[in-house]
């Protein structure tokens, strides 16, 4: 278990660190955000496990008065050691989409289309669909995240739904 969170948080940070040496992530004054969160998820039957992402949101951008940021996601989930359930398996997340901001004191709503690299009985196929509600201050963000494919694409589909807590590097 120390092992998987070992190498859970070392492909976290050389992920970080690719990000924070490109250009874009020390474009601060455009609007760039890099955020690494950790956490734990649950599926169906309280089945937890560690998980982190890497969340990246650009400039934000107004259409009719909604404030919305172009987000991006990667993350890692890792695996159960169950008898009854296929959870056994390391799951990486990569997702893409918006992030509704600047609609209640540093609330947040984020939908994306996200990719599971790995299949569970949680999340059974490649397609995802990643939702997040949360709040973000200057440098702290709380939120809850709730990847599936809702029942759209087949397998047993229970869904991880979980509580990250990260800091927001500028």
């Amino acid at each position: 278990m120390l092992h998987r969170m070992h190498l859970m948080l070392t492909l976290l940070l050389s992920a970080c660190s690719f990000i924070a040496l490109t250009p874009a992530a020390h474009a601060s004054d455009q609007g760039t955000t890099v955020a690494i969160s950790v956490g734990r998820s649950a599926t169906s039957g309280h089945r937890w496990t560690n998980v982190g992402f890497v969340d990246i949101t650009t400039s934000t951008h107004d259409f009719h008065g909604v404030h919305w940021k172009p987000a991006y996601a990667l993350g890692w989930i890792d695996g159960r050691s169950m008898h009854t359930e296929r959870l056994d398996h390391n799951v990486v997340v990569g997702a893409a989409g918006v992030r509704l901001v600047d609609w209640w004191r540093g609330a947040f709503f984020s939908f994306q289309l996200g990719v599971a690299g790995g299949r569970t009985d949680a999340l059974s196929s490649s397609e995802q669909f990643v939702s997040s509600l949360g709040w973000q201050g200057h440098r702290w963000q709380i939120m809850l995240r709730h990847i599936s494919n809702g029942d759209f694409f087949g397998g047993k589909n229970l869904g991880e739904t979980m509580v990250l807590v990260g800091i927001r590097l500028h």
